[in-house]
Formats: structure tokens, C-alpha cells, sequence
């Protein structure tokens, strides 16, 4: 789905609107006060970013809860591989020691797609915020 926005000459497209999320806040803002100066011109796209907040509202919230198991499931193999080696002690083998590390590497990586979905998140909240504030209607 995209959103073209139009003010006098200006018109400008956005092919993604996840884009959204990676773009900065204040550009975002410049974008829609131009797309609501002239709302009239601009009601498919802002139809279209109503649907968007639906749709992203659903995806984001999933994904958080997926990441969350996802993390809590690798810490849990990361423990389990730390006690195995901890039961070898000095005399752990190389496979022991690279499947604690594996596991070690593999809780990080969930933690730090967790985290980025939570930002995700807390970033969606700010543009429906703005939007919300924007909007004439």
C-alpha cells in the first residue's frame, strides 16, 4: 500500500509506509502537515494511513510477543548449555564449551530482536500520536 502526498505543486510518494517506523519523527511530521493543509486533496492517502495504523497495530503486537517467547526460549537453552558445562568443569570438551557459546550468542541475538520490536512499538505509538494530533476530523 502507498500514500501519495500532494500540496500545491508538491506531490510526494511513500511505495512502504513501514517506512514510517525508520524515519525520523520531525520529517514525518513536515510530510503529514502538508499532506493535512490541503486534507481534501489528500483523503485516499490518509485513508490509507488509517488502515496502516490498523494493520501495524495487529503485526507489532505479534511480533513483540513472538520475540518475547523466542528470548525466553533461548535463555533457557543458554542456561541449560551453562550447566552442562559447569558439570565438565576444566575437563570440557571443545564441543562442549562452542555449545555454550553458540547458545550464549544465540539468547543475545533474541534479546536484541526483542528490544528492537519493542522500539518498534514505541515508535508506531508516537506516529499514531501525532497523526492523532494532525487530524482535523
Amino acid at each position: 500500500m502507498e500514500i501519495v502526498i500532494k500540496n500545491n505543486r508538491f506531490v510526494g510518494r511513500i511505495y512502504n509506509m513501514d517506512s514510517f517506523l525508520e524515519m525520523p519523527l520531525k520529517n514525518i511530521r513536515k510530510l503529514w502537515k502538508l499532506m493535512f493543509a490541503e486534507a481534501w486533496r489528500n483523503e485516499d492517502s490518509i485513508e490509507n494511513l488509517k488502515q496502516w495504523f490498523i494493520n501495524t497495530h495487529g503485526r507489532l503486537g505479534w511480533e513483540i510477543e513472538t520475540r518475547e517467547w523466542e528470548l525466553a526460549h533461548a535463555v533457557q537453552c543458554a542456561e541449560e548449555a551453562r550447566r552442562v558445562k559447569e558439570s565438565f568443569g576444566s575437563v570440557a570438551t571443545k564441543e562442549v564449551n562452542e555449545a555454550a557459546r553458540e547458545a550464549r550468542k544465540a539468547a543475545k541475538h533474541a534479546e536484541d530482536m526483542c528490544k528492537r520490536a519493542k522500539r518498534e512499538f514505541q515508535k508506531y505509538e508516537k506516529l499514531k500520536a501525532l497523526f492523532q494530533e494532525l487530524n482535523p476530523v
